[in-house]
């Protein structure tokens, strides 16, 4: 009879809540294109932003400079900066984009040298954010040009409108399975309980019998509940493995401090940094912890060109 009272609780009260949160969902609002704002290229990965970028450049007149190893898009595998070219100008394009809403002077030391290095006379920054005031006046300095995310917003409206933009209708249908999860996980809290009620009613007028054991209690609704998915997985396709060693060595080249980064072996990554004091090992561990199989990899910290400081090395974790 517990057994039964407790099935029954479960399915109830797992049927209420999927019902509950489906008619949630579906009077929750869906934002229409039109409300998209500038705030909108924050969320979105490096490569889709510095594509809508080039977008921009190439309505100004700019072209990517033919250079060699370059993908068909123009957009550098290494998260490096962009050459471009117009009316025979070479101009260096630097995508400036992280997690930080603010980009300071740091991130643009060393670029004046880079230009030079790289054949350009003029140079544009571009971030989703904005810069701050030291970083403007050095801009000012070295005739760089600034775009931030309000001054950009007007002209790439019009690609974001017809291109995949991250928005809260799609991060709301990627969360309804774990919603539901958490439901059916509360159900089966719901189910334990009434089977532990029951059980003591049962077993209240028999002074005798024992009472039912925490663990046992506690097992019976682990055994109800739904299993949850392993996180972090490791795949097994080094196709997506390298993806994701790209993937890792592009986040890590939008840190401040960072020229850019790139996989000098498998477990060996090559970390150019644009200034002297520049020391990214705080922020940059994270980003590797992120993914098993990268977290105990080598990192070379290599200093500018010209520098005299050694050459350092960091390991966020060991094996």
């Amino acid at each position: 009879m517990p057994i039964l009272i407790a099935l029954i609780a479960f399915v109830l009260s797992g049927l209420g809540l999927t019902t509950w949160l489906r008619r949630n969902r579906a009077a929750r609002p869906v934002p229409a294109p039109t409300e998209r704002s500038a705030d909108q290229l924050s969320k979105l990965r490096w490569r889709d932003f510095a594509k809508l970028v080039l977008q921009v450049m190439h309505a100004r007149g700019y072209r990517v400079a033919n250079e060699e190893g370059l993908p068909a898009d123009g957009i550098p595998t290494d998260g490096s900066d962009i050459v471009l070219e117009r009316d025979g100008v070479r101009t260096l394009l630097s995508c400036k984009y992280g997690s930080a809403a603010v980009v300071g002077a740091q991130a643009l030391l060393g670029l004046a040298k880079s230009a030079t290095l790289r054949g350009t006379g003029e140079v544009i920054v571009v971030t989703p954010g904005r810069f701050d005031e030291e970083a403007a006046r050095i801009a000012r300095q070295q005739n760089i040009e600034l775009i931030d995310g309000q001054s950009l917003w007007p002209e790439v409206r019009p690609y974001v409108t017809t291109q995949a933009v991250p928005a809260e209708a799609p991060a709301s249908n990627a969360a309804a399975p774990k919603m539901l999860g958490l439901a059916w996980g509360g159900a089966a809290v719901i189910g334990g309980l009434a089977w532990m009620l029951a059980q003591g009613l049962q077993t209240a007028p028999e002074e005798a019998a024992p009472q039912p054991a925490p663990a046992q209690a506690v097992a019976t609704v682990a055994q109800a509940a739904p299993q949850a998915a392993p996180v972090s997985v490791v795949p097994t396709d080094p196709a997506a493995l390298e993806a994701r060693r790209r993937e890792a060595a592009n986040a890590i080249t939008t840190l401040f401090g960072v020229d850019r980064a790139l996989w000098s072996t498998q477990s060996t990554l090559l970390v150019y940094l644009s200034a002297e004091d520049a020391d990214p090992t705080t922020d940059l561990c994270p980003l590797l912890e992120r993914y098993p199989e990268l977290a105990a990899s080598r990192v070379q910290l290599q200093p500018p060109a010209g520098s005299r400081k050694p050459v350092r090395f960091k390991q966020c974790r060991t094996y």
